[in-house]
């Protein structure tokens, strides 16, 4: 019994060039305002549950690190994932720093310094 090999003649659509993946890679658009307007008032909802688990002067500066933060990657080319990330990295911060007892003026010198290298490296690998 003879088999013989055939190609076939319908394309693989599931194949994608190494120039595809880059361009979509590299179609990252710059943040703009409503960008940030929005992944801000998505945080501040997000984050009204924290308010008794992190205390009211704890979650004031986490939304100023934010603020700040947000701030600083505008007309950044910085994908809103990425953001998003960053958003969610704060809040996490924000809980284990009080879960380790951490208050006052050291939770939110760590808090600050946490989200200034986060968005700093941020720039830079964008």
């Amino acid at each position: 019994m003879n088999i013989h090999q055939t190609t076939s003649a319908i394309p693989q659509k599931n194949s994608i060039s190494s120039n595809d993946k880059i361009s979509s890679l590299s179609n990252v658009q710059k943040l703009s305002v409503d960008n940030i307007r929005d992944l801000r008032q998505h945080f501040e909802q997000g984050t009204s549950p924290l308010r008794s688990v992190l205390g009211e002067d704890q979650h004031q500066t986490m939304m100023v690190a934010m603020y700040e933060g947000t701030e600083k990657l505008l007309n950044q080319n910085v994908s809103e994932f990425a953001v998003l990330e960053y958003l969610e990295g704060l809040k996490l911060t924000a809980k284990e720093l009080r879960q380790h007892g951490i208050s006052g003026e050291q939770f939110r010198s760590t808090l600050l310094e946490h989200s200034v290298s986060t968005v700093r490296e941020l720039v830079r690998s964008s």
